[in-house]
């Protein structure tokens, strides 16, 4: 198989978290199971389940093929049994005895030198500074706009004021606030079918007076499409790159606009073909979609991160499908890591493993040499992201 394990990793889709300490079983499971499990760690909140249902829906998070990954990984990592009992005592202990010198050589021993980190989750954000101090690999912060949709909307200001505030904060975030670039989760809210004509000063102030005088039935997505707009136009002017989630989520999402074709017009729109735009998670299971919009929207890249870890061993069949369309030089690895570290650790042990499998299967086709397979490699771990941020 194709030698990848020596490659350095940026994990360019990822969010940040704290030490925690030792944790039960239960909180293991509820932190790195996908969706977030009960839905504590989730964004805006939501309703719980209640007790019976929520360790109901924690056991079968165990019997799915990422988290069974991850106790084996582990295994490895600690010298014992895939026993998740025996992973987890191993992991509480080297937890509280150093947990930066345990972070640092689980990162070391996947070789994850970087982290790209949405700030808009959890809420309220942590402190990227903070942040930065306690992980012991390089730290880049990108700023989420729907937080400071939620606080905005929490005011009486008019539409004028609404509107130059967002624009004010999110350009001092990309700004003095050293964010390298913004995310948009819009796909959670009103979905991604937005059109370029949303970015018109007029529909803002009409939706954000509908919203305030309570007569728009369809203000929200209104000013939530002139938004997502807005933020594209100051991505390109404070020359940074724009991530938008396309495809899974957690239960929150609007499964039905997640798909990232209902954005093809709004990134061939003359006024924003110029912005770098990341399709978080290749819109999987459309992941298709994304590559193909890889190959034929100049600035428009993917990311492999929620399918891989999460979707388990279909990790080498989605690097397949993206590569399929989708140029080696814009396909960047991710995970959607969160809560704890561990994630993170899996996501890049499986993310490699995928791509050496996938990778072999092309060079035995003779699309690609044994040399270019490694260059692609690579790039996709680490290069395309690193020239794509701006880190040198």
């Amino acid at each position: 198989m194709l030698d990848v394990a020596h490659l350095p990793v940026v994990d360019v889709h990822c969010h940040p978290f704290l030490d925690r300490g030792p944790v039960t079983a239960e909180q293991f499971t509820d932190m790195t199971a996908f969706g977030g499990g009960s839905g504590e760690y989730m964004e805006e909140g939501g309703v719980d389940f209640d007790e019976e249902v929520r360790s109901e829906l924690l056991r079968t998070k165990r019997d799915t093929l990422y988290f069974r990954r991850m106790v084996h990984d582990l295994a490895g990592f600690f010298g014992v049994e895939p026993d998740f009992d025996a992973v987890l005592k191993k992991r509480n202990e080297a937890v509280e005895k150093d947990y930066a010198g345990y972070v640092g050589r689980l990162y070391g021993d996947a070789g994850l030198t970087t982290l790209v980190l949405d700030f808009g989750n959890p809420q309220p954000a942590l402190n990227p500074a903070e942040v930065d101090a306690e992980l012991p690999v390089e730290v880049v912060p990108l700023f989420r706009i729907e937080p400071l949709i939620a606080e905005l909307l929490k005011t009486d200001v008019g539409p004028r004021e609404f509107l130059e505030r967002f624009e004010q904060v999110t350009s001092d975030a990309l700004g003095r606030g050293g964010y390298r670039g913004l995310k948009s989760v819009i796909a959670y809210r009103t979905g991604l079918d937005v059109s370029p004509l949303s970015r018109t000063r007029d529909q803002g102030y009409q939706a954000v007076d509908a919203i305030r005088r309570g007569t728009g039935g369809n203000a929200m997505k209104k000013l939530r499409d002139h938004l997502l707009c807005r933020a594209l136009e100051l991505c390109m002017d404070h020359d940074v790159p724009m991530q938008v989630h396309t495809g899974m989520g957690d239960r929150e999402v609007n499964l039905l606009r997640c798909r990232p074709a209902y954005l093809m017009d709004l990134l061939r729109f003359p006024a924003f073909r110029s912005c770098r735009v990341l399709l978080v998670h290749a819109g999987y299971p459309y992941h298709g979609e994304a590559g193909y919009m890889a190959n034929v929207l100049p600035r428009v890249y993917c990311d492999l991160s929620e399918g891989i870890p999460f979707a388990g061993s279909a990790a080498r069949r989605i690097v397949g499908e993206v590569l399929e369309m989708a140029p080696v030089s814009k396909v960047v690895y991710g995970s959607d890591g969160y809560t704890l570290p561990e994630i993170n650790y899996t996501g890049a042990k499986l993310g490699k493993r995928a791509l050496a499998l996938a990778l072999e299967e092309i060079v035995d086709l003779g699309t690609l040499s044994e040399t270019e397979a490694s260059q692609a490699a690579a790039m996709i771990l680490s290069d395309n992201a690193r020239e794509l941020y701006g880190l040198g």
